[in-house]
């Protein structure tokens, strides 16, 4: 099983993957990968690092938009914008802070 970030050659296309995310789809451990050129490629996960392509598109297609709204979509990053915490007013200078350093030592 390769990790995120690790590289592995698939001598079936001859092309080196950087292993980009491993997913759980229907029960089938899935990885996404990345060619040299940005191609994103899905793979079946096996437990040792033997992987195989997932050659049925549409199953490719709907495990990569699967993957990229479950875990890439930003539109939704949850209620930060509603915390009043960021919406306090309280302004530390540190100029100020520091002000009076110099005449006490």
């Amino acid at each position: 099983m390769y990790s995120p970030g690790e590289f592995f050659y698939y001598e079936d296309l001859g092309l080196e993957f950087e292993a980009l995310f491993t997913l759980t789809y229907d029960n089938e451990d899935y990885l996404i990968a990345e060619n040299e050129d940005g191609d994103r490629y899905v793979f079946i996960n096996n437990d040792d690092e033997d992987v195989e392509l997932v050659e049925d598109e549409d199953l490719a297609e709907e495990v990569l938009a699967y993957w990229e709204e479950e875990y890439l979509d930003k539109s939704d990053i949850g209620d930060w914008d509603d915390d009043e915490y960021y919406d306090r007013e309280d302004h530390v200078n540190i100029d100020d802070k520091f002000e009076d350093y110099d005449e006490e030592y």
